[in-house]
């Protein structure tokens, strides 16, 4: 139970930070964020990139969901250096709001999985100022709720808009 709660929280974070789902829509042309979990291909139909202050520290909430069924979504929040210039490797651990990174999978609204990573590290190549956007690459491993070790490799991201909370 507590599961599932806690993956439609993270599902409906967007929406509680008063993020427009408009905002987050993205086409070929415009966002990509892709990975490969499990073997298999995965792209994002949906991402957010949002800057926000939490325990008065400068936070970037990057994530990407992909719509189907199952719906899957990569979520991490990462601790930024300097909250005027996003570039810069970010590495993740558990333990700490700061620097985590989780993937949820869902099926007909219910948690099928979900995936804690404790290691890995996304990368801000870079930072576009005027368009305010970011491109990257990303990588994360950790365990399933059974303690299957999971792993997400490849992972690229490209324009997508940073909003500020």
């Amino acid at each position: 139970m507590a599961v599932r709660h806690r993956a439609l929280s993270l599902l409906c974070l967007p929406l509680a930070l008063g993020l427009p789902l408009t905002l987050q829509r993205v086409s070929a042309e415009e966002a990509v964020m892709s990975a490969t979990f499990e073997g298999k291909p995965w792209t994002a139909s949906f991402t957010l990139a949002q800057t926000m202050r939490l325990g008065g520290k400068p936070m970037l909430n990057l994530s990407g969901t992909e719509q189907g069924s199952p719906t899957t979504t990569f979520n991490s929040m990462l601790e930024l250096k300097d909250p005027n210039d996003l570039a810069g490797g970010y590495p993740l651990k558990t333990g700490s709001p700061a620097g985590s990174a989780n993937f949820n999978i869902l099926d007909s609204g219910a948690t099928v999985g979900h995936v804690r990573f404790s290691g890995g590290e996304i990368v801000i190549d870079k930072y576009d100022a005027a368009s305010k956007t970011i491109s990257g690459h990303f990588s994360a491993f950790g365990k399933g709720e059974s303690g299957k070790p999971e792993e997400l490799v490849d992972g690229r991201f490209s324009g997508i808009p940073v909003t500020a909370q």
